[in-house]
């Protein structure tokens, strides 16, 4: 009996204690007993990629089936404060750039590229802005039909292989594709057999592992004239407001821009504005569909401004009559500061303020004899394109900005946006409980 009672008291004492164990602390208790640490983690090697020179489909007459290559090089133009002001290369390919520092931003390492295009089917100017590779992201730009020819120009920079998926959102029905991305390679994807004739679409892609550099480039025509090409940056996240800038409006009579708006949710009540005019429109959107406008406005460089009750993704093919080209605009994101290299053509920086207050920028432009500083006001929704030459600027501002580079030569069009580069390391903070 004794060993029994015994026996009794030796199960409830363990059986008190399992409670005591696994009974759960409250998050309130957690949060008063933790403490609060700062760690430096010093951030991995910033990388960015050039997505590289031209891609001709199907030869340079146009019948070579099944022939996809590159044609040309690219003029990469970079600068940080790793790599020195400016270095200057050619590259057929994709090019990776990297730079190791802690303090990471586009003044460590930044880069664009550009590309003069003449060929039979093909002529205008190719430029684009050097990314981070990333894991997700969207257009709204996808052109396809007569005279038109989209190409999906892709790198996988890392050195283990990846899955890409790709989803095509046409009238009416989704296309799914996937490829296998090999490591530190290129893979250059022409649409017109995905797509067909479909004559817009907008175009989602993920990756399955490390972070890939993805550009849509454009090829317009009209019969054996050519009339333009263009490469375009993705957009990361569709967001509910939008600019895009700076838009050319040609005069009366000539081609007008056309804007593409997707809502990949949920359907969208779309307003659309452009700051000191009376332009003002609104759009339904329905979900998983693509909407494209003509805009008409009188000749001038303008901003557009889009806002929306639900997420959605915006981008802008705006033509130019002299030289004959076309660029594709995507909407412009917030800064507070930006360094960027500068290209030996003619061009302007465009600045805007996306906010409700006035706001100063500086902007400080470097050449081989020295540097020149220049401060300005910009007034809410005001956009000023601001004439810019030189090997690099800097523009850095007391509140959120936005930028481009905008290429008007006699060579061609084109229109840079900027992005921050930087990887996560600077600033973590961690509760120990």
């Amino acid at each position: 009996m004794k060993i029994a009672l015994r026996l009794l008291s030796s199960v409830i004492g363990l059986c008190l204690l399992a409670i005591t164990l696994f009974i759960p602390v409250s998050q309130g208790s957690l949060v008063k007993n933790a403490r609060e640490v700062s760690v430096d983690v010093k951030p991995l090697p910033l990388k960015i990629v050039c997505p590289g020179a031209m891609v001709e489909v199907a030869g340079q007459s146009g019948v070579e089936v099944g022939k996809i290559e590159r044609v040309g090089t690219a003029r990469l133009w970079s600068q940080g404060s790793s790599i020195g002001l400016q270095i200057e290369e050619r590259s057929e390919n994709a090019y990776p750039i990297n730079a190791e520092g802690d303090s990471q931003s586009t003044e460590l390492l930044s880069a664009i590229q550009t590309q003069v295009v003449d060929r039979n089917r093909a002529a205008g100017l190719i430029a684009g802005y050097c990314e981070q590779p990333i894991s997700s992201g969207w257009f709204a730009s996808g052109d396809g039909g007569t005279g038109r020819e989209s190409v999906l120009v892709v790198n996988n920079p890392s050195e283990v292989d990846t899955q890409l998926l790709l989803e095509f959102h046409l009238s009416g029905k989704v296309i799914t594709e996937r490829y296998v991305i090999a490591a530190l390679s290129d893979k250059l994807i022409s649409l017109a057999a995905i797509v067909g004739v479909e004559p817009s679409y907008a175009l989602y892609f993920e990756s399955g592992g490390a972070p890939l550099s993805v550009a849509l480039q454009h090829r317009y025509s009209d019969g054996l004239t050519p009339l333009g090409v263009s490469l375009t940056t993705a957009v990361r996240e569709p967001a509910t407001e939008l600019w895009i800038a700076p838009i050319d409006f040609l005069a009366e009579g000539f081609e007008k821009p056309r804007l593409r708006i997707f809502a990949p949710r949920n359907a969208a009540n779309v307003s659309i504005t452009v700051p000191g005019t009376s332009f003002a429109r609104t759009e339904l959107v329905e979900s998983g569909s693509l909407k494209e406008l003509e805009l008409d406005l009188a000749g001038g460089v303008f901003a557009l401004k889009i806002e929306s009750d639900e997420v959605v993704v915006a981008q802008l093919l705006n033509p130019s009559l002299s030289p004959l080209d076309y660029s594709w605009l995507s909407s412009l994101e917030p800064l507070t500061a930006i360094h960027m290299p500068l290209s030996n053509f003619n061009q302007e920086l465009a600045l805007l303020n996306p906010t409700d207050s006035s706001l100063e920028v500086e902007v400080i432009t470097r050449t081989v004899q020295g540097s020149n500083s220049a401060s300005l006001s910009l007034a809410p929704g005001k956009l000023l394109m601001l004439p810019i030459s030189g090997i690099s600027f800097t523009a850095r501002a007391d509140g959120t900005f936005m930028a481009a580079l905008r290429i008007l030569d006699d060579v061609g069009y084109e229109v840079i946006n900027p992005s921050e580069n930087s990887n996560v390391g600077q600033s973590l903070r961690v509760l120990v409980r």
